[in-house]
């Protein structure tokens, strides 16, 4: 009995003295990093350059909660070094396993601790410092504010033709959409956004306007395309006129139908044209190809799916025009 009262007490030692050497940011980061002032994320790993990694994705999940519930993406952006070089170079190292989206609500993110445990283990600590953080977001959100305002202003006041104010119109809800998504990071770390003056639903509903104004004549090289392309104006509300100023030439160049390894494969390209008093104003080309088991099916394939890019393809193109 005497035995195994001592192997307890020496077993228990030898755990007391392992715990003690575990570090206290470990368990408990806000200690040393109080969360008022500090976002704070562990990342575990075998070796210490994927702990380092993962501490990162882990304090990225921070903001990718906010934007999962809003179904939008980080817009991308390059990461900068922080003016530590230990740290700069960590996060360097370690960038391959953060997304290029996390890398850019990241900016300004430390590496400031480490430990390995005696099983292995490696343990790192990511930290952001919130203030920082924050000026670098409200200044984002305030920017992008500026250059929609500019380009609203310019649909609605300076814009040389309808087609023009489209594509600025456009710009604008692409800015806001980058725009969105920084002032939810600022949300994160001060709890509170910037409310929008020009909002998407709003831009959305200029842009609808807008797009009834336009009148377009529509030339196709097939009758399949003439249809697809007179759907994709109805569908994008343009009135289809064939006294219309504005033009759209389409054609579509296909190569013949290959059988490979029991598959019929249909390859070419779509090309549209906005001509306007004889001057091409845009030109954009799309790929195509579709493939089936049956040789009969699959140029219905591809008309099925041109029909259905086209409006795509068509707002591509006009919204394009400089």
């Amino acid at each position: 009995m005497k035995k195994q009262i001592t192997a307890i007490l020496v077993l228990g030692f030898v755990l007391a003295a392992c715990s003690s050497n575990q570090p206290d940011w470990l368990d408990t980061p806000a200690e040393q990093y109080p969360p008022q002032r500090y976002l704070s994320a562990v990342g575990e790993a075998d070796d210490r350059s994927t702990a380092d990694g993962r501490a990162l994705a882990n304090l990225a999940k921070i903001f990718e909660v906010a934007i999962k519930d809003h179904s939008l993406d980080f817009s991308q952006a390059r990461m900068s070094s922080d003016q530590s070089g230990s740290a700069a170079n960590n996060i360097q190292t370690t960038s391959r396993y953060v997304t290029t989206e996390a890398r850019q609500v990241l900016e300004g993110a430390q590496l400031v601790e480490s430990w390995q445990a005696e099983e292995g283990k490696t343990y790192a600590l990511a930290v952001l410092e919130k203030a920082p953080a924050e000026r670098r977001f409200r200044g984002g959100v305030r920017s992008a504010d500026r250059q929609i305002e500019d380009r609203v202003k310019y649909a609605s006041q300076q814009a040389p033709n309808p087609v023009a104010a489209l594509a600025a119109l456009e710009q604008a809800r692409k800015i806001e959409n980058q725009r969105s998504n920084l002032n939810r990071n600022l949300s994160v770390v001060s709890g509170k956004g910037i409310k929008a003056h020009h909002d998407q639903a709003s831009l959305e509903k200029l842009l609808r306007n807008a797009l009834v104004t336009l009148h377009f004549h529509a030339v196709a090289d097939s009758p399949q395309l003439q249809q697809s392309l007179e759907s994709a104006i109805g569908a994008l509300g343009i009135t289809l006129d064939k006294d219309a100023r504005y033009q759209l030439i389409a054609s579509m160049d296909t190569e013949p139908v290959q059988n490979k390894q029991g598959w019929y494969w249909l390859r070419g390209s779509t090309e549209m044209s906005l001509i306007y008093q004889g001057e091409a104003l845009a030109k954009k080309r799309w790929p195509l190809k579709v493939s089936a088991t049956d040789e009969g099916m699959v140029e219905q394939r591809a008309k099925d799916k041109l029909s259905e890019q086209m409006p795509t393809y068509l707002y591509e193109l006009i919204t394009s025009v400089q």
